[in-house]
């Protein structure tokens, strides 16, 4: 298991993959033509070569590699909006939005999976689609989180393992876990919202969990 020191965002694609050493369109093409994914749905096609065959499986790994680009943060914060206590900072910092407050979060799991999907056409006529399985769990321990203006704004300290899976059609194309040590702070780029839609105009609650506030001097 490899061990990650970083305040930098890392997306899906990075963390399966070794930048520069790893193309994961090359990787997820080389699936799609061993199992022969694509070629069991244009079969038929008339006049399709093996040429544009090939071309037509580089066009669907290269958008199902599309879906790589969400930071693993943005998957861990989807887990994150259930949380109580942030919630309930989300609504004080909502009302006040010059205020920060940090919640001390207790060792946590968190797992994703999704499932997204490329549709083959044909004059309008689907011949198939082709599905790929994103799976992400998090071990998270150590953790604060930095609530500003109603969203999720940041983490701070601790640490999470991190183990993910890339299948296309059920075939593993790669599978990894890390282990990320945060030392300092991890901005999330534009926040996460923390309270839905019909709660953000809600007042907040008279029982709120206590937490560590911190609030900006006046000018």
């Amino acid at each position: 298991m490899t061990t990650t020191t970083s305040a930098e965002p890392v997306t899906l694609r990075d963390f399966l993959f070794d930048p520069g050493r790893e193309n994961p369109v090359d990787a997820i093409a080389g699936s799609l033509h061993e199992q022969g994914t694509v070629s069991g749905l244009v079969d038929g096609v008339r006049g399709l070569s093996a040429s544009a065959g090939r071309a037509v499986e580089g066009e669907v790994a290269g958008m199902l590699e599309g879906f790589l680009g969400l930071e693993l943060l943005d998957v861990a914060a989807a887990g994150w909006c259930r949380h109580t206590e942030l919630r309930t900072a989300a609504r004080r910092t909502r009302d006040t939005p010059d205020s920060e407050e940090l919640v001390a979060m207790a060792n946590h799991r968190i797992a994703s999976t999704n499932n997204p999907s490329v549709a083959l056409l044909l004059d309008g006529a689907q011949l198939g689609s082709v599905t790929m399985e994103l799976s992400v769990r998090f071990a998270l321990a150590g953790l604060v989180a930095v609530v500003r203006q109603g969203r999720l704004a940041a983490v701070r300290c601790g640490h999470c393992t991190v183990t993910g899976a890339l299948a296309v059609e059920r075939h593993v194309v790669a599978q990894r876990e890390r282990r990320f040590d945060l030392p300092g702070a991890v901005e999330l780029r534009h926040g996460v919202e923390l309270l839905p839609a019909d709660e953000r105009d809600a007042p907040a609650g008279a029982d709120e969990a206590p937490t560590v506030q911190r609030q900006a001097p006046s000018p």
